[in-house]
């Protein structure tokens, strides 16, 4: 690791507090699971469900005060809005039945990838926040955004509920189990779309002419949204100052939040993280500094440093960190990827999650590439795999559609 990366380590392994606000940053009001399942008119809904991991729909009414805007109309004043969060957990597989009483959406039985409305339940989504109301949620690290992660241990209610039994918290634990817990809230349309049961998926071919005229202007909607603007949290280290890795004039390297195995960060002292055994699991992040580069197709000759540095510094943070060697590392892009802020993932060989070769471009090719033609890019067909009955993908087939006519 170079001089100015290990300067930048010692300065970010000082301790946390984990309510701790920057100077100048407003006060975030932070939700926890336990808090929405008590709200107005709270249901859960199960989207999916496996014997290991869950999924869940969760939904609440709040009220909006518009006074001020001028409504004379005492009755326009106060308006119900719905916020929806998404629950992630693992499970017990004897929790399996219970988690996915609810579900919101089903498999048509005629095979066919589509998918139906089921009629929602609300006996099933009582005895399932009743169930959750159960657990004291711990929080283990928040993102700069609306992620935030939990372990879930059985209270004292747990034990109490088993009929003819005294149980301990600790004799709870070890049969009811504890959960690992992702919490999304509030939940963007995007965000519950890629939790539902999948629609199936599509091959894309988009050709140079097939993004001008209908990805990039999708991208640019996006970035213009203002939905990414919790990015700037996290690469001027205001967010997950926890998980940073690396900072550097040009990027940051983080713990990426899908190493959920990771040990806690805001409370595992580093010296313990280094050949930890959920380094098989690894999976880092890189994020840019750098303004105007939304996704792969933006990469220009011009980023080749960068991308060296990128690569190389996180090559090197990792090995001193975890002491995983470089050999074991697989550096890569995603195109599409899960936001439009250029960043890099660096997994070890043995985690494939994301790196499909429908999607995954590795950084060592992406930098001969660039040296080969600045445009590259900018120039050629890209294929990839798109859910069916995503934005884009949508978008896509309205224009192949208008093309064909």
């Amino acid at each position: 690791m170079s001089k100015r990366s290990m300067e930048q380590q010692n300065n970010i392994d000082e301790p946390m507090e984990k309510k701790a606000k920057n100077e100048g940053e407003d006060p975030i009001s932070v939700e926890d699971p336990i808090s929405i399942l008590s709200k107005k008119d709270s249901k859960v809904q199960s989207l999916t469900i496996s014997d290991q991991h869950a999924t869940l729909l969760m939904s609440h009414t709040v009220d909006i005060d518009y006074s001020s805007n001028g409504c004379d109309d005492d009755k326009e004043k106060v308006k119900e809005k719905t916020v929806q969060s998404l629950l992630k957990l693992t499970v017990i597989p004897f929790h399996k039945i219970l988690l996915g009483s609810n579900p919101v959406l089903s498999s048509d039985e005629n095979g066919k990838p589509e998918l139906k409305l089921l009629q929602h339940k609300p006996e099933a989504s009582q005895d399932i926040m009743s169930f959750l109301s159960q657990y004291e949620f711990v929080l283990k690290s928040e993102s700069g955004a609306e992620y935030s992660y939990y372990t879930a241990n059985p209270t004292e209610k747990v034990a109490n509920n088993v009929e003819g039994m005294s149980l301990s918290v600790q004799d709870a634990m070890k049969i009811y189990g504890t959960f690992d817990v992702e919490l999304i809230s509030p939940a963007s349309e995007k965000q519950i779309f890629r939790a539902m049961p999948s629609l199936g998926s599509i091959l894309i071919h988009e050709t140079p002419e097939l993004y001008e005229k209908v990805t990039k202007p999708y991208i640019q909607s996006i970035v213009d949204s203002g939905s990414l603007g919790w990015i700037a949290n996290v690469i001027e280290v205001k967010k997950e100052k926890e998980r940073l890795l690396v900072n550097h004039e040009d990027f940051i390297v983080n713990i990426d939040t899908k190493w959920r195995s990771h040990p806690p960060p805001l409370t595992t002292p580093r010296k313990e993280w280094f050949q930890h055994p959920s380094v098989e699991e690894l999976y880092c992040l890189g994020i840019t500094k750098c303004k105007g580069i939304a996704s792969l197709r933006d990469l220009r000759r011009e980023h080749i440093p960068m991308l060296k540095s990128m690569e190389e510094e996180g090559y090197e943070a990792i090995e001193s960190i975890y002491g995983v060697k470089r050999d074991q590392i697989r550096c890569f892009v995603h195109y599409h990827p899960q936001f439009y802020h250029f960043h890099v993932h660096f997994t070890r060989l043995e985690n494939e999650v994301g790196s499909t070769v429908e999607r995954g471009h590795l950084v060592s090719d992406i930098i001969q590439n660039l040296e080969m033609d600045p445009l590259y890019y900018l120039k050629r067909t890209i294929t990839y795999k798109l859910k069916k009955g995503n934005t884009l993908q949508n978008l896509i087939e309205m224009h192949m559609n208008s093309e064909a006519k």
